[in-house]
């Protein structure tokens, strides 16, 4: 196996620079401040998000997801509908944060299921909402990151 295989997608990758190119071509053009528990948070996403949220009936709702377990993972999750309480960032974007415990550490039913034990709603847990959240729209999914500023 060559090395360019072996690190292709791992912490010591190049990025492609067709996919660099992409990113330049559809940036982060449309943005909101919302107020999120406590916290501001910037929300941002691209013109061809920005084509797809307009053409739908309802809302989209994204879930941001603190996840627990053997290791933190952060998972940006994307609802038609959703019983989640939920911040409006405008008629076609809601917004949602959880971070989640999981029922039990074994890496096997991390990787596939995500198992839920509990949503942590202890005062320390609703005050790791994030600062910023990126959406886009490409090759037909829907794709989104959150992270912190300091």
């Amino acid at each position: 196996m060559a090395l360019e295989q072996i690190l292709q997608g791992s912490y010591f990758s190049i990025e492609s620079p067709l996919r660099l190119l992409d990113r330049w071509l559809n940036a982060y053009s449309h943005h909101r401040n919302v107020a999120m528990g406590n916290k501001n948070l910037r929300v941002e996403w691209t013109g061809r998000a920005n084509r797809v949220l307009q053409a739908r009936s309802q809302p989209l709702i994204i879930e941001m997801q603190l996840y627990f377990s053997c290791v933190v993972k952060k998972r940006v999750l994307f609802h038609d509908s959703s019983k989640l309480d939920v911040t409006d960032v405008n008629n076609s974007l809601k917004i949602a944060f959880r971070p989640i415990q999981s029922a039990a550490c074994d890496p096997e039913e991390f990787a596939k299921n995500y198992p839920v034990g509990r949503v942590l709603d202890s005062p320390a847990a609703t005050k790791m909402i994030p600062s910023r959240l990126s959406i886009d729209f490409h090759q037909g999914q829907w794709q989104g990151v959150f992270g912190y500023q300091s």
